[in-house]
């Protein structure tokens, strides 16, 4: 397969899904919009210069998503097309770095994925998760079983502290975040707290660290503690390198899928990633929600999900819960199924007045070695 101009003819498609495995019908929305390019020669102007752009020049793919975006969704194939051309120079960096090219396979079921999401949500074939597919054609993201994994540097604003015998973990703070008095922070659901609200502190004077809690739970606490350091290491903060862990729709998510995925993580780290030195595995996701993990029954994938995680509270609101559990953000509650216990818990759960939100967690390298039976 090759890249330049040969992504916008029959035989490139037909190689391509080879790795995209996409279903007839996208198949067929391929070959009609390579079709309406090749019919416009200012259209396949453009698509050579937004292919170039999208293999070779990576700091100009914020603004080229941002000028396909601005066609619109009609547009959406358009892009797909412009994104599916980048498949050999992905192909050519796996090679390069040894990684089996079945993972990539994997890896781009995202394609799939987010052209159904693209027609569910505007009626028509396309592609317009640009940002983030941007990184599944430059070795920035892994499929590896059930989930995916990024590497990149820890976002959490946290000290986590090993104790040097019993292995207990500690989570404190960094300066400078504003908690409500519930220990969330202040804006979560779009909520604020002008009394009760408080910023944490966080000092080490290399004898003694000092600071907030953040609980398993997902909350912090106002109170300070101390911690000796001759007893306690430092074992993860802001800016460490971390495996960013994404749930894809699709199959469901059993806890068994999600533990065999950290394993396979683990592998690829020690295969294809030995120079780095990655602490732990965080992830942001409305699954993490606390809400979730009170109203749901034990049995729950997603309850089990979390407890593998210790949460930490981020700003964030209920949005992505609903498009995710619902496929739309609404006040209005009546209309809205309960068809699945997730559904109708949450429902039920909001009718009573009650709020739910996003939570990031962290689990350390370490902790692979779980018990099986927890």
């Amino acid at each position: 397969m090759n890249g330049g101009i040969d992504f916008l003819d029959d035989a490139y498609i037909d190689a391509a899904n080879e790795y995209f495995r996409l279903s007839e019908p996208i198949v067929e929305a391929f070959r009609k919009e390579t079709e309406r390019i090749n019919g416009d020669p200012e259209l396949q102007r453009k698509a050579r210069i937004y292919h170039r752009i999208l293999v070779h020049s990576g700091d100009q793919v914020q603004k080229l998503n941002a000028e396909l975006l601005a066609m619109g969704p009609e547009a959406g194939m358009f892009a797909a097309v412009i994104y599916a051309s980048a498949l050999p120079s992905a192909i050519g960096l796996y090679r390069e770095k040894g990684i089996p090219l079945s993972i990539l396979r994997d890896t781009l079921e995202d394609f799939d994925i987010w052209i159904r999401h693209h027609r569910e949500k505007y009626g028509v074939w396309g592609l317009s998760e640009l940002g983030w597919l941007a990184r599944h054609f430059r070795c920035g993201i892994f499929r590896l079983g059930r989930l995916q994994f990024m590497p990149r540097t820890c976002y959490l604003k946290i000290k986590v502290f090993r104790n040097r015998d019993s292995g207990a973990l500690v989570a404190l703070s960094d300066t400078g975040v504003a908690f409500r008095a519930d220990g969330q922070i202040d804006g979560t659901n779009g909520v604020t707290d002008p009394d009760g609200r408080w910023e944490a502190v966080y000092t080490n004077d290399g004898r003694t660290a000092s600071g907030n809690q953040i609980w398993p739970q997902g909350y912090a606490d106002r109170r300070r503690m101390e911690l000796d350091l001759l007893q306690w290491e430092l074992v993860l903060e802001e800016g460490d390198w971390v495996l960013d862990v994404h749930i894809p729709a699709g199959c469901p998510m059993t806890h068994g899928l999600c533990r065999d995925s950290y394993r396979q993580a683990a592998a690829f780290v020690r295969e294809y990633m030995s120079g780095r030195d990655i602490k732990a595995f965080v992830c942001h996701s409305w699954l993490l929600s606390p809400q979730l993990g009170r109203i749901l029954p034990e049995t729950s994938n997603i309850v089990k999900f979390q407890r593998d995680y210790r949460l930490v509270p981020v700003l964030s609101d209920d949005h992505q819960l609903f498009e995710r559990v619902f496929g739309l953000k609404t006040t209005d509650l009546s209309g809205l199924p309960r068809d699945t216990t997730l559904r109708s818990r949450v429902l039920e759960y909001l009718s009573a007045g009650n709020v739910i939100h996003d939570a990031a967690g962290f689990m350390m390298w370490n902790e692979l070695e779980y018990n099986e039976n927890q």
